[in-house]
């Protein structure tokens, strides 16, 4: 069920959100509650600092728009609270990479 949530949170980001700030914003998992009650959605902003702390701000803004828009798309007995968590594990495996090679060219 949270594959589909991604899938589907995805789509909505891609297709209907009309804030330009989430244009590079994707979904890297999400973790449903076991009631389902809850999702928490790992996401991750592509650009500079800037334009990912802009998109943070549009995500949390945007979350009763997902929601919303979540609960029209998918069959569950009640939709779930959205939680964000931004993912910086992308970021951390870029700079352990920059390290490697650094330290393979010395």
């Amino acid at each position: 069920m949270s594959g589909d949530i991604r899938q589907i949170i995805g789509e909505i980001l891609s297709r209907s959100v009309s804030d330009e700030r989430l244009r590079n914003v994707h979904i890297t998992r999400v973790k449903l509650s076991r009631d389902g009650s809850h999702a928490t959605l790992f996401f991750e902003a592509m650009g500079t600092e800037t334009e990912k702390q802009d998109a943070n701000e549009a995500m949390e803004s945007a979350k009763g728009y997902l929601r919303s828009q979540l609960a029209s798309r998918i069959r569950l007995r009640t939709v779930p609270v959205l939680s964000l968590v931004k993912d910086e594990s992308g970021e951390k495996g870029d700079s352990i990479l920059n390290i490697m090679r650094e330290l393979s060219n010395d």
